[in-house]
């Protein structure tokens, strides 16, 4: 996992086919690809990679299996990267946020979004340096 200024200030074309299973150089909404997900008949985003991506929210996503990211902007955090993280008071389970799976994410950044997880994956986040 690593932090990147990637994709930061960059506005690219919005996806037009929010089925596919690969992204680049597009502006994916996050709320609108979970929900065409959903139209599918599938419970969370899956197998899904994102390449120099600029990934719109306001949503949280749960990462979830494998997920990667690699020159990732993980975006604006108030001065703290902590204030990105959302922690369940249930271990395990959280309501509300968005399952994304086994996802790969390189030179992308993340507007509006937060991030819930393992403590694992939370505390990486949250090691990460803000600039």
């Amino acid at each position: 996992m690593t932090d990147s200024s990637a994709a930061e200030g960059s506005y690219y074309p919005a996806a037009t086919d929010l089925t596919a299973t690969a992204f680049e150089k597009v502006t994916v909404n996050l709320y609108d690809l979970f929900r065409e997900t959903m139209k599918a008949g599938k419970a969370r985003v899956r197998n899904i990679t994102f390449t120099d991506c600029r990934l719109e929210g306001p949503v949280v996503i749960a990462v979830m299996g494998r997920c990667t990211f690699e020159a990732t902007n993980f975006g604006y955090s108030g001065g703290d990267v902590r204030a990105l993280t959302v922690r369940s008071g249930a271990p395990g389970k959280i309501v509300g946020a968005l399952p994304f799976e086994d996802c790969t994410f390189t030179g992308c950044g993340f507007v509006a979004v937060g991030f819930a997880g393992s403590s694992e994956f939370l505390d990486q986040i949250a090691a990460l340096e803000t600039k």
